[in-house]
């Protein structure tokens, strides 16, 4: 009886050294991909391109065709990453929002 009890509190303190050891884990490869993600911080006004979705399958573009669309302006921020683009002239161009990672910044 006695050896089961030991037993039994042996593989207690063995379970909690393993959830210890995976939150370091995850916390370590948090860490590496935080390094690695883009930080764009667009503002109202800025200029930018939109990936064209479109021509993204194999096929649909030519080799030299452009992968990137327009110059918009941001017209509003509506979220986390969630922008409202307008063309040059003013007027609003899509329908919905547009996410940020769609969105690269443009310089004239």
């Amino acid at each position: 009886m006695a050896k089961r009890i030991t037993d039994l509190v042996e593989v207690h303190q063995i379970k909690e050294q393993l959830v210890e050891k995976a939150v370091v884990h995850k916390k370590n490869i948090k860490e590496a991909f935080d390094k690695r993600t883009k930080t764009d911080n667009f503002q109202v006004g800025d200029l930018v391109l939109k990936w064209d979705a479109l021509k993204e399958k194999k096929g649909n573009h030519g080799k030299f065709d452009a992968s990137w669309t327009g110059h918009f302006i941001i017209s509003q921020i509506q979220g986390n990453k969630t922008f409202m683009l307008k063309s040059m002239g003013g007027e609003a161009v899509f329908d919905g929002p547009v996410n940020g990672r769609f969105l690269k910044p443009f310089f004239v």
